[in-house]
């Protein structure tokens, strides 16, 4: 609630932000012509207001800027890191620039003050101190209601290594699904945005921190956290870091992260339905990307096995009543049809479990698909001769 009132804030302050440069000059002036009115015009009468206003207005400014920046800095520290704050350096030069013009617009004003344009010099720090504050209110509130989105931004901005981008922008995305209601469409894009950026992992360095920061981000969306990402761009996730362990030859931290996927998959299972889950959760970024890859027999036997220990998950399911026949089936033949795709790679006990599920549920005995899409393409190949002659 909070958060969406400084939204409101801002956009009000952020619109109204050029009136208000606009509404402080003209009180300026008019404060101006009502001095003149008065006929208080004289170098005389600005002597010593001079000196007090000018002092004053020095104090102000660098309460208002030193209190807010503070108080963001604490806060961006212990929630992003300090890596973070040093990364909007560049971001908050603005309020000390306009410190810096006020500062020696009040120095130069006071050196007046003993002169015959003391009154000149009195007008022009009245218009510098109002003129300012429109757009530093401005600034303060933006800076002030920083989210995650802001963050990745500056980000992008400003690292220029994709594999630093990668490891931080997966932090960000971790802490801001830690919220209570996150922005879905803000998740799915930072999603995107990671997907492309790893587009080619063959170009990219895989370093501890990257794969820490992968195993932090899908605990939290097992353990952590009520809101579940698209599964469309956590498939393309998972299945792009599947690809950069193999490539990178990190068969060690592959098999650790076979484990996390079985956990994920397990999790979407429990939002959404099994059988649409499975495949894209983790059919996909395990066994299709290992195949593809060309993995050694051992990692392709032991994601065998986390394949049995999550088909023996649904099993248990199933008998439970937690999840229909159809749905356990339907599973069951999915998984068949992604391990016969695995030339020459057997697991017995796999086998004897798809085996007893079909009994046990069942199950109608279908061709495979794989076989299935032969078929098709033989059709379709046959009607291409046919066309050509």
């Amino acid at each position: 609630m909070a958060a969406e009132i400084l939204k409101r804030i801002e956009k009000a302050v952020s619109k109204g932000s050029g009136k208000g440069v606009l509404v402080a000059a003209i009180i300026s002036v008019g404060l101006i012509l009502f001095l003149i009115s008065l006929g208080v015009y004289s170098s005389v009468f600005y002597e010593n207001p001079i000196l007090y206003f000018a002092s004053a207005v020095i104090q102000a400014y660098a309460a208002l800027i030193a209190v807010p920046f503070t108080i963001w800095v604490i806060y961006m520290q212990s929630r992003y890191g300090a890596v973070i704050v040093r990364l909007f350096l560049k971001e908050i030069v603005l309020p000390f620039v306009i410190f810096g013009v006020v500062t020696a617009v009040s120095a130069i004003t006071i050196a007046l003050s003993r002169t015959e344009y003391a009154n000149l010099a009195y007008m022009a720090e009245v218009i510098v101190a109002l003129v300012f504050i429109p757009p530093l209110i401005t600034y303060i509130v933006r800076l002030m209601i920083t989210g995650p989105e802001d963050v990745i931004k500056v980000i992008e901005q400003n690292v220029r290594r994709k594999e630093e981008f990668i490891s931080l922008t997966l932090h960000i995305l971790r802490l801001y699904m830690l919220e209570s209601y996150p922005d879905e469409e803000a998740v799915n894009r930072t999603l995107r945005k990671i997907v492309y950026v790893m587009r080619d992992v063959t170009k990219l360095d895989l370093y501890p921190d990257i794969w820490h920061r992968f195993r932090d981000f899908l605990k939290t969306v097992v353990v952590e956290t009520t809101y579940l990402p698209d599964k469309y761009y956590m498939s393309k996730l998972m299945t792009q870091f599947m690809k950069w362990f193999i490539v990178s030859n990190k068969y060690r931290i592959a098999r650790a992260f076979l484990r996390y996927y079985r956990h994920v998959a397990l999790k979407y299972m429990e939002e959404r339905l099994p059988s649409d889950v499975i495949e894209d959760m983790f059919l996909k970024p395990t066994l299709m990307v290992l195949k593809e890859a060309r993995a050694g027999r051992s990692l392709l036997t032991y994601a065998l096995e986390q394949t049995d220990s999550l088909l023996r998950s649904i099993e248990r399911l199933g008998i439970r009543g937690d999840l229909t026949s159809r749905e356990v089936c339907k599973i069951a033949e999915l998984v068949e049809e992604y391990v016969n795709a695995l030339e020459g790679v057997r697991l017995f006990i796999l086998d004897q479990r798809i085996a007893r599920i079909k009994r046990k549920f069942a199950c109608i005995i279908r061709k495979p698909r794989i076989r299935r899409i032969e078929i098709r393409e033989e059709k379709e190949q046959e009607r291409a001769k046919e066309g050509k002659a």
